[in-house]
Formats: C-alpha cells, sequence, structure tokens
C-alpha cells in the first residue's frame, strides 16, 4: 500500500500501517471523548483587536469576487508557523488535541482548518420564519450571516465528496472556542454521517438517544469527535441575550507602554459586536489536508491589528511583552464535569 493511498476508515483518514483489527480507542487515539467542555480555556490581553480581526477575517470570507477571494474556511498546516494571533490560536488548539500523539500521524497532511462566525444574535420569536431544515453540504459553514442560525451538518471535507460521491471523510476532532455570552446554544448529536454504501441515508432515520448541548460563554472551549452532526437549531433552542459583562474588558492587563493606537480607537468598532455571537472554530485534520481550505491570505494578516510575536523571536524575552492571549487549559484530559453525562 503505497504511502501516499488516502485511506479511511469509520470515517477518518489513516496512516497506511493502521491495523484493521485492532480496537476503536488504539485506531484512534482522538478524539478523547464524544464531546468535552472547558469552561475559561482562553483569556485576552488584546481582547478588543482580537474579536474586530475575527470579524475581519469573516467579512473576508464571505467576500467573494471582490477585494479578497477566499476559501470558505482556512488551513493552518501543523508545521507552518503563524503570522498572527489568529493562526497562533488555531495552532495551539490543534496542539493541544494532539499532545502526546507524535508519531502516530502524518504532520506533512495534518493541521488546523479554522474560520470566525460573528453573527447576530436574533431573538425567536413566533412570527420568525423557520429556519431551513436541510442537512446536506450547502450547510457546513451554511450559518445565516443574517443571524445566529446554524444548520445541523456534519463537518468534512465536500470538496472530496463532489470528486468521490458519498465518500464523508471527516476531522478527528471539532472545536469551538465562544468568544461572546449570546445567541443559539450548540447542539451536538450521538448521530455519525452515512457510510459510503449507505446510498439512501437510511442510517440518519431513527430515534437519538444521546447528545450534548453548550451554551455561549466568553472563553470556554468545547471538542466532540469530527463525525458528529451538529449545528445551532434556534427553531428548538432559541437565542438567549444576556448583559455585556465586565469579563468583556481585557482579561489580561497590558502594559500601557504595549498599547497600540488602534485599540484606542477600537471603541467604536467594539460597539458594534455587542450583541454578536462570535466563535473561533478549528477542525483538528490527521493525515489529511482538506480541499477546500485555504491558507489565510497575506493581505488579510497585514490589516490584522491585535499584537502578536513569534515566541522564537526576541519578544519573549522582553519584560514588557505579553502574549495576544492565554490558553488556560493545560490538560485536554480534564474536562469539565457535565450534567447528565
Amino acid at each position: 500500500m503505497a504511502e501516499s493511498d488516502l485511506i479511511l476508515d469509520e470515517g477518518f483518514p489513516v496512516l497506511s500501517d493502521f491495523k484493521p483489527g485492532s480496537s476503536e480507542a488504539e485506531r484512534f487515539p482522538v478524539p478523547r471523548a464524544p464531546f468535552a467542555s472547558y469552561t475559561n480555556a482562553i483569556t485576552f490581553a488584546q481582547r478588543t483587536s482580537f474579536l474586530n480581526d475575527c470579524a475581519l477575517v469573516f467579512n473576508a470570507r464571505a467576500t467573494e469576487g471582490d477585494e479578497y477571494s477566499s476559501g470558505s474556511t482556512f488551513f493552518l498546516p501543523s508545521s507552518m508557523k503563524p503570522r498572527c494571533a489568529l493562526e497562533a490560536l488555531a495552532q495551539t488548539i490543534f496542539n493541544k488535541h494532539t499532545e502526546g500523539l507524535e508519531g502516530k500521524f502524518d504532520p506533512k497532511n495534518s493541521g488546523a482548518e479554522w474560520w470566525t462566525l460573528v453573527l447576530d444574535n436574533k431573538l425567536t420569536t413566533s412570527n420568525d420564519p423557520p429556519p431551513k431544515k436541510a442537512i446536506d453540504k450547502d450547510d457546513d459553514d451554511s450559518e445565516d450571516e443574517e443571524d445566529d442560525e446554524v444548520g445541523m451538518h456534519f463537518d468534512a471535507d465536500y470538496a472530496l465528496e463532489e470528486q468521490a460521491s458519498g465518500v464523508f471523510l471527516h476531522p478527528r476532532v471539532a472545536t469551538i472556542t465562544y468568544l461572546s455570552d449570546v445567541g443559539v446554544p450548540t447542539l451536538i448529536l450521538d448521530r455519525r454521517s452515512p457510510p459510503p454504501q449507505d446510498v439512501e441515508k437510511s442510517s440518519l432515520n431513527g430515534s437519538i438517544t444521546k447528545g450534548w448541548l453548550s451554551h455561549p460563554s466568553f472563553g470556554k472551549h468545547v471538542s466532540f469527535d469530527g463525525r458528529l452532526l451538529h449545528g445551532a437549531p434556534g427553531e428548538f433552542f432559541p437565542s438567549v441575550s444576556t448583559p455585556e459583562s465586565s469579563k468583556y474588558d481585557d482579561d489580561v492587563p497590558e502594559p500601557q507602554t504595549k498599547k497600540q493606537k488602534v485599540e484606542e480607537k477600537a471603541d467604536e468598532e467594539d460597539n458594534a459586536l455587542v450583541g454578536k455571537r462570535i466563535t473561533f472554530l478549528v477542525n483538528i485534520w490527521l493525515n489529511h489536508s482538506t480541499m477546500d481550505a485555504v491558507i489565510l491570505d497575506d493581505d488579510i494578516v497585514n490589516k490584522l491589528t491585535t499584537t502578536w510575536e513569534d515566541p522564537d523571536s526576541n519578544a519573549k524575552s522582553d519584560e514588557a511583552h505579553v502574549p495576544a492571549f492565554q490558553w488556560n487549559t493545560k490538560d485536554i484530559a480534564n474536562e469539565d464535569k457535565l450534567t447528565n453525562k
């Protein structure tokens, strides 16, 4: 079997030396759990600029044929050095979820697929039209940009599925990091995508007896099996709006000498983000680089305002230097205790 062959096992790309007879735990060391939640996983020294950067990238991602022509999602190869705070966060999440797995995946064909969502928090009323209910490739990232409704969908390499109909290749782990306290909660259901032989998708029928509901909370990080059906269905779980809390202030005080002018004039832009459902999403791909994700364009990188320094640079020896963010979850195995788990 050639090293370059694409080999699938239960919806995941695997190495050429995989052993079909081994247990699922041995074949798939990640995901470590079907769902996990981590409260206050991240804090920020430059919250305002980071959220504005999320909005800029989201708007660039949604633009087609204009100033930017980026793909629907972005990709950071596992061996690539981040060029900005957003890529640094994507890499941090990838590294945390793959910690201890060195030698068990191909780093040359692995990485973080990432994107941002900045959506209006639209409170559902009885007069609202019903949302779309389709579960297909058009619903992957198919959030209605006018509100925070997210159709139920599977995360998959849909560009590959177009070429090989019925073949759903999934990330090992899907993650959501909430950067606001408002909006429709995320629903993750214990239902995998149909296998290639299920042409009629009959495996999607029947009762689903297990699932997880995650409400937005600033700094919260959740992860789940990348093969699971999920979304933010506002029809069943209406959006909630909570007052802006004090934790929206910069979490880690930054020395005044390092403050940028852009932070001082960002208040007006920040006000535009109040009440938005903001999320930073990362899919962990091992042994495969999703075909329809692209590396963030240099032109967009140059427009981002969050101060970020390569950890290998001299900045880390500067006592006045404060990282753009701080990842607080040291061990992915230490997840929150869930109710009715």
